[in-house]
């Protein structure tokens, strides 16, 4: 995505700034001619009035200038807006309908977010998903190493990949998965703020 179209907000500012002094100097010039013109023949306020007369011409091709440029800018914003939205869509969608199960969790694996697919893997629904652990769905036998492993991703900034086993929801079984884990966090912050969680499943000759 661009951020070419994105609009100078500064520049228009400072022409915000720089037509409002110019109101102010208008409205000082055709106050002080009105004054004089009060108590005053009209050929003798003639310069007077001349001067008020190019004030208004000066302050409505500001106002012209300043209602084009707002044009522009608005047009400006919503196609920044537009292409901030269709980006948006695009990569919801390269995560929600990818074939393979991802998750984002954070260093307690408190799931965050849950793609199709690894709804349809734990069997969960979404809204049941978001905010359980991952690790309850990890056999008691097994949760000591998963533990650890987790703890290994935690400390490190690399991808870590390791072998374990799920209990999907009222599947009855045991589900042997290859988990690969990718810590994010923001500079020099620890712990991880997230964890980016890819699962594969694996079959009996992936296992030997």
């Amino acid at each position: 995505m661009s951020t070419g179209s994105l609009p100078d907000m500064s520049e228009f500012a400072a022409f915000a700034d720089a037509l409002g002094g110019r109101r102010a100097r208008s409205e000082s010039v055709v106050r002080q001619a009105l004054a004089r013109v009060g108590g005053r023949h009209f050929a003798d306020a003639a310069a007077d009035l001349a001067r008020v007369s190019h004030e208004l011409d000066d302050t409505y091709e500001s106002l012209d200038s300043a209602a084009e440029e707002l044009r522009v800018q608005n047009e400006a914003l919503f196609a920044a807006r537009v292409e901030v939205e269709s980006a948006s869509a695009l990569f919801r969608n390269l995560f929600e309908l990818a074939p393979t199960p991802y998750l984002v969790t954070n260093a307690d694996t408190h799931v965050g977010y849950a793609n199709e697919a690894a709804c349809a893997l734990l069997r969960c629904s979404k809204n049941a998903l978001v905010g359980k652990l991952l690790v309850c769905f990890v056999p008691l036998n097994a949760r000591s190493a998963f533990r650890a492993a987790l703890l290994r991703t935690n400390q490190g900034g690399a991808v870590c990949t390791w072998p374990t086993t799920l209990t999907p929801r009222g599947a009855g079984g045991l589900l042997h998965c290859r988990m690969r884990v990718r810590p994010a966090s923001a500079s020099g912050m620890q712990p991880p703020l997230a964890l980016y969680w890819n699962i594969t499943e694996e079959t009996d000759e992936d296992l030997f």
